[in-house]
């Protein structure tokens, strides 16, 4: 896989207090931002959110929601996994995303996931929480990271043929008829 062009990286939080007390603190930090970018939380509520948030099922949820989660589960978890997934020549819808990680297994149980398209690549972020400090250098972790990755991949490659069909469609067919193709085009991609 050394012309893969997927990126996945995980880093680890305590869900500790210095004092060693259970604690959410950091987890609700990084919830936000990833909602909102940097600033003070003044700053951050001016700011229209950069993303929807999502469940593991794919359901849309609130920043509340993903808020309240994240105080729960970070309270009742002594860690906080942050992960990026990204892809370099597509736009993957969170769809795409969440598939990638339901490939993986279950590493990672209930997570909630949020697709940015603010840098040059778009990427999503994802969030769990775990009784374990997952380390990149495990045979587990290795072995996830693999599945994800080439789900990715898969994702990518299905983007790239659908923007070609595409392409391709608009040099051969007249105008008056590209709405009719694209719309076969994305029953038939909704079927994959």
């Amino acid at each position: 896989m050394s012309n893969a062009q997927s990126v996945v990286r995980l880093q680890t939080h305590a869900n500790r207090t210095p004092t060693g007390r259970a604690s959410a603190t950091a987890a609700r930090k990084l919830a936000q931002y990833l909602a909102h970018g940097r600033g003070r939380p003044t700053e951050q509520a001016q700011r229209p959110q950069r993303g929807i948030w999502y469940s593991e099922d794919g359901r849309p949820l609130t920043h509340e929601q993903v808020l309240q989660w994240v105080t729960e589960r970070g309270k009742t978890h002594p860690y906080t996994h942050q992960l990026i997934l990204s892809v370099k020549e597509a736009q993957l819808e969170a769809s795409a995303y969440g598939q990638a990680m339901q490939a993986g297994g279950h590493l990672f149980g209930g997570w909630r996931l949020i697709v940015h398209r603010d840098t040059r690549h778009s990427h999503a972020h994802v969030l769990a929480f775990g009784d374990d400090d997952i380390r990149v250098t495990g045979p587990t972790f290795r072995q996830w990271w693999l599945d994800v990755r080439q789900e990715l991949e898969h994702s990518q490659q299905v983007y790239l043929a659908a923007q070609h069909r595409e392409q391709a469609m608009e040099l051969a067919i007249p105008v008056s008829q590209q709405a009719a193709v694209q719309e076969l085009t994305r029953q038939w991609e909704m079927e994959l």
